[in-house]
């Protein structure tokens, strides 16, 4: 079989003809993930990207009827969303639209056990939803917190990432655990409090949390907190995104 004919099965079978949805803001944050998941096998007239302005129950019933969800990367989350109020000084940009739709999406994901995959703002709104919290800003509040912001260029590998004793026991951690895992990083909010039934699969060398898989059989979950989309020319990096497509259908195929 080509590899044309390859990745034509490989979309044929990944939800049927459903939509993969994706979460963004700017129509720059999903650019790059509509060509990482068409280089997979998700043709891009498949993946509909739903943008913070958009209707939100319209947001909700499209990913109650997908094949899977992306959560892109983007703006901050509001403190608010996990208790707290904004820090005097702190570089928190918000866009409530936005965390009001990843919300509703998130719900009809869980309810419909839709696969969810999140990328960097994508990691800390799934630890939101579920109950967790995240450092407002790192530079602030983390002493002798590495340097995890770098926009340009996206490719750019900053830091690596250790797989923790927990994420030994997960398939995303045997894979990152393969050879030495190293990222691309453009973000300075980060998972500070872990939501109950995330496990942390892997964290930077000064402790924070890069990525976590949920524990749970029902429903499909994974995150990093760094930019896979980018990274597509490196083996490693296309296997952690490969883990979504096929999350999707073995969800078909069940």
């Amino acid at each position: 079989m080509s590899a044309t004919a390859r990745r034509r099965s490989r979309d044929a079978g990944c939800g049927d003809g459903k939509p993969v949805v994706l979460a963004a803001g700017e129509p720059r944050e999903s650019e790059a993930v509509v060509e990482s998941l068409a280089l997979l096998g998700i043709a891009a007239e498949r993946q509909r990207v739903f943008h913070s302005a958009e209707s939100i129950a319209g947001a909700a019933e499209a990913v109650a009827g997908a094949a899977g969800l992306v959560l892109c990367g983007g703006a901050d989350l509001a403190p608010s969303l996990f208790g707290e109020a904004v820090l005097p000084w702190a570089r928190v940009y918000v866009e409530p639209e936005r965390d009001e739709m990843e919300w509703a999406m998130l719900a009809a994901a869980r309810r419909e056990r839709v696969p969810v995959w999140g990328i960097c703002r994508g990691i800390q709104v799934l630890n939101v939803f579920l109950g967790g919290s995240l450092w407002q800003d790192l530079g602030m509040q983390v002493a002798n917190a590495r340097t995890h912001h770098l926009a340009s260029p996206v490719d750019a590998l900053i830091h690596p990432v250790a797989v923790t004793a927990a994420g030994r026991g997960t398939a995303l951690g045997e894979l990152l655990d393969r050879e030495p895992a190293l990222v691309n990083s453009r973000h300075h909010q980060a998972v500070k409090g872990m939501a109950a039934g995330l496990v942390p699969v892997a964290v930077s060398p000064d402790g924070l949390v890069e990525a976590a898989v949920l524990d749970d059989r029902e429903w499909w979950v994974e995150a990093v907190e760094w930019h896979p989309e980018n990274l597509m020319a490196m083996a490693q990096q296309r296997a952690v995104a490969q883990r979504f497509v096929d999350a999707m259908e073995r969800r078909n195929d069940g």
